[in-house]
């Protein structure tokens, strides 16, 4: 079994100064890198919803279940973290806390340092390579093409611009959260204890984060000072963590399964373009709106055409003209709530794939 959590423990080469000419080579830097990025995400997310098959036989890796970017904290050595990437976070922590023979990061090794805690976790990566560009993004505030020039906090000062501070980790975290790289991609965060959510609304860097931004917060499972936590780590709270997000995820995957067998086994129509829904067309691939008690269906291509639609009335309104590949929210035409374009295809790929198998 392949492990596929990261042990990624790089530092950047670059050094950037303050000169002014620098700094406009940087902004013409950044603009094309992040072009490019929206662009591999966005291909990233369609071929999802392509066949699953590739040309040898074998199926193409799916959205995972789970997949984020975590943020350690020591606790003998409160100042200490450790930023990393996993999609089962109880197991990366316990290999973390030497409780696993195998696997967890030299520098959490360290003689006093253990135990670790998880404090905070970034989740709803579409896929391993974009969760490792925020793990090496946040490993790399200082440098990193991910958060612009003059909005780091330390810009090209690569012993301090990462952040030392529980402070200066929750800003970067949000200026990345907050990038054009990464804010539509539907991410959620998860906090761990009342110290970090107080830390995380106190905003010291008065950072902006999205309104929509989901945040998930779990201080009354473990308290702080119970001795049984400090010995070993939170790992009750990162299992009822994992297993809320499991029945999240497995209600709705369920309600785009029984839709099918319900409806789409008989003739049924898209809600957009009153034509027929075929399931397993690759361009026009059965969508299901999120909203537990609605049963409205589109075809995927119809729904993203809805929701950009949307979104660019929105823009006009606020006076923006940018120009978007995938949507990241709309509203269903049937029971008008708002629904996140993530999870609408998480649905169409766990369909596709059931179909397939």
């Amino acid at each position: 079994m392949v492990n596929q959590e990261s042990n990624v423990e790089t530092s950047g080469n670059m050094v950037i100064s303050d000169s002014s000419q620098e700094s406009v080579m940087e902004s013409q830097y950044q603009s094309q890198m992040e072009s490019q990025y929206q662009s591999q995400i966005g291909s990233q997310l369609e071929s999802q919803l392509e066949s699953q098959v590739e040309s040898n036989g074998k199926k193409k890796p799916s959205i995972p279940p789970l997949y984020g970017v975590y943020l350690l904290n020591s606790v003998t050595k409160k100042s200490c973290f450790y930023v990393g990437s996993t999609p089962d976070p109880c197991r990366r922590l316990r290999q973390h806390n030497g409780e696993l023979s195998r696997g967890g990061a030299y520098r959490t090794k360290k003689k006093g340092y253990r135990p670790w805690r998880m404090i905070l976790y970034v989740y709803g990566f579409p896929s391993k390579i974009s969760a490792l560009q925020f793990e090496h993004a946040w490993q790399h505030a200082y440098q990193t093409r991910h958060i612009p020039f003059d909005r780091r906090l330390n810009p090209g000062k690569k012993h301090t611009g990462s952040g030392t501070s529980i402070h200066s980790k929750v800003a970067n975290c949000k200026l990345l959260l907050n990038s054009e790289s990464f804010k539509r991609l539907g991410l959620k965060v998860a906090l761990f204890n009342q110290n970090i959510y107080e830390i995380w609304l106190k905003n010291r860097y008065a950072v902006f984060t999205p309104i929509y931004l989901e945040l998930n917060v779990k201080t009354n499972t473990e308290d702080l000072d119970n001795e049984s936590v400090i010995k070993g780590g939170n790992y009750n709270q990162l299992k009822e963590f994992m297993e809320s997000n499991d029945k999240h995820n497995n209600e709705y995957l369920d309600k785009c399964w029984g839709l099918y067998n319900d409806k789409l086994k008989r003739y049924c129509e898209c809600l957009i373009c009153e034509q027929d829904i075929e399931v397993n067309d690759s361009e026009y691939t059965l969508s299901v709106c999120t909203t537990k008690d609605c049963e409205s269906i589109y075809h995927l291509k119809c729904l993203s055409d809805e929701f950009l639609k949307q979104e660019a009335e929105l823009d006009k309104e606020s006076s923006i003209t940018t120009t978007h590949i995938l949507p990241h929210k709309g509203k269903c035409k049937g029971c008008d709530k708002v629904n996140f374009w993530n999870m609408i295809v998480r649905g169409a790929t766990h369909l596709q794939e059931r179909l397939n198998d």
